[in-house]
């Protein structure tokens, strides 16, 4: 018995982990960038306030290496996912119970129904796009999951996680170039 207790928790720890694969152009010279900027449009496919998060973590993942975002980049970040969520469909009460401290700011809205995020297998891809010559020049993807509890905590820690990851990924393939 404790041998397949022990089979069975390495096999939840293997499906856990992220895998990532890195290409990029060799032929266009990352090293050489500075300044970036999003790309003007980003469909994620996700939550508008998970793409905020995103985009907060991305923009500090690329502050941390020195990269500063500005009106003429030398590269736009982009990014979307592809995921199979699995969603539950909440009111505005439940939302309330769940995150007492920010709505007692905010009269409830009984007639909204909100999703929360119950289970998440993703792919996030994650493009750096060269601004001069409008092409891709480096791009990650990055696989994972999550499953409850889904917590704005650890959809925090998700995404930092693999953000970070991707982008020392970067840095190494700018000083491999």
């Amino acid at each position: 018995m404790k041998y397949i207790l022990t089979l069975f928790l390495t096999f939840l720890l293997l499906s856990c982990n992220t895998t990532m694969d890195v290409q990029y152009d060799k032929t266009i010279d990352i090293s050489s960038y500075k300044t970036y900027s999003f790309y003007p449009t980003i469909d994620s496919n996700l939550p508008e306030e998970e793409t905020k998060r995103v985009l907060q973590i991305i923009a500090l993942e690329l502050y941390k290496q020195g990269y500063k975002k500005s009106e003429t980049p030398d590269f736009y970040v982009n990014f979307f996912v592809d995921e199979n969520s699995l969603y539950r469909p909440i009111s505005s009460e439940e939302k309330k119970k769940l995150n007492y401290t920010a709505s007692k700011k905010e009269k409830a809205d009984t007639s909204r129904i909100y999703l929360e995020t119950i289970a998440i297998d993703q792919f996030l891809y994650l493009d750096i796009v060269d601004v001069k010559n409008d092409q891709l020049a480096w791009n990650v993807v990055i696989k994972g999951s999550m499953e409850e509890p889904i917590t704005d905590e650890r959809l925090f820690q998700y995404y930092s996680e693999r953000i970070e990851k991707a982008f020392k990924k970067f840095q190494k393939s700018a000083i491999d170039k």
